[in-house]
């Protein structure tokens, strides 16, 4: 007989269930935590990448992703002048019997393509270049055209802008410092007057809108006002308080454009299509209302996400929020200029 230790383990085993089948439970279970624990990770690995590309998809990338991708079409406005647009800010050529002067130079990766297509238009070599501000989308030729000894003129505030790194709060814009031979050579304070062909030129800097160095360029006798970024049609404008912009100012400038020019004339904004003067105060009335239902909010001691939270945009939203600054980007972004920080 076999001893009583022995005998009882293997009656034990006989007698009681088989341990395969516990065993198989435990191995399953096992297996079904591990299956939902990868879920949950991959789950929540994907809403933290999700999340982290909405929020680096701001203002500006969305912008750069815009210009990247839309084709560069071209406008003729009569009188040897066209706007091209599609590849950062919008750009105007002046030709006259020998040269070109442009208005802007849209982004750096696509001013080969507008060089070209400025040429096809004129048949007239770049002479001058004027910014009317120091925004990548408006100076990105600069070094292309200044390597080739195109004079570049602007207000004298913008050659201190693009000498110097840029950094533009809620629109995440870090850009310069500029090369040299993308700097201007030839700066001015409030006005300069310069020729091309038959066409007269008035430069002038009504004080800071958009940005420090904002420069509306007048065509006579060809009736044309380019404004640039102090209007965008049909956008919220971007307000770089950062750089002395503010919304009084954009609205201040409109009026000095309003009050120097008729029905008649055609208005070139920043981006979008060419407008007339009904465009251009609509977009003044709807800078007005904002400005002033959010200054309201901010002498009642409301906060920005105060302010924000109040939708003081909503009605305007369907029409002027469709670009990459929304309304609440815009609404901080007014909230910032009216408060003063």
């Amino acid at each position: 007989m076999l001893p009583k230790r022995f005998a009882v383990r293997h009656t034990s085993k006989q007698a009681g269930p088989s341990p395969i089948f516990p065993r198989s439970k435990s191995i399953l279970s096992v297996l079904v935590l591990l299956i939902l624990c990868v879920i949950v990770c991959c789950s929540a690995l994907f809403a933290q990448s999700n999340n982290s590309s909405q929020k680096t998809e701001g203002v500006i990338q969305k912008a750069i992703a815009q210009f990247e991708r839309s084709p560069l079409r071209t406008l003729s406005l009569g009188s040897g002048i066209y706007m091209f647009s599609g590849d950062g800010g919008n750009v105007v050529a002046v030709a006259d019997d020998s040269s070109t002067l442009l208005i802007d130079s849209g982004i750096e990766s696509r001013a080969a393509e507008l060089d070209a297509a400025v040429f096809e238009a004129t048949h007239r070599p770049i002479t001058r270049l004027i910014n009317t501000h120091s925004h990548f989308d408006h100076t990105g030729g600069n070094a292309l055209f200044g390597s080739a000894g195109v004079t570049i003129i602007a207000q004298r505030n913008v050659k201190a802008r693009l000498s110097s790194e840029q950094d533009v709060p809620f629109i995440d814009l870090h850009d310069g410092p500029y090369p040299n031979q993308a700097l201007p050579s030839l700066t001015y304070a409030d006005n300069l007057t310069l020729e091309q062909g038959s066409e007269q030129l008035r430069l002038a800097h009504f004080g800071a809108a958009h940005t420090d160095g904002d420069t509306i360029v007048f065509l006579e006798p060809a009736n044309v006002v380019i404004l640039s970024d102090i209007f965008s049609e049909p956008f919220y404008p971007i307000i770089d308080f950062t750089s002395g912009g503010s919304l009084q100012g954009i609205i201040d400038s409109i009026d000095q454009v309003l009050s120097a020019s008729n029905e008649q004339t055609r208005y070139v904004p920043g981006h979008g299509p060419l407008a007339t003067r009904a465009d251009l105060q609509a977009y003044r009335n709807m800078l007005v209302t904002i400005r002033d239902r959010i200054t309201t909010l901010v002498r009642s001691g409301k906060t920005m996400d105060q302010v924000v939270a109040a939708q003081p945009t909503k009605d305007f939203d369907a029409k002027w929020g469709t670009g990459y600054v929304d309304g609440n980007v815009f609404a901080k972004m007014a909230y910032a200029s009216i408060a003063g920080h």
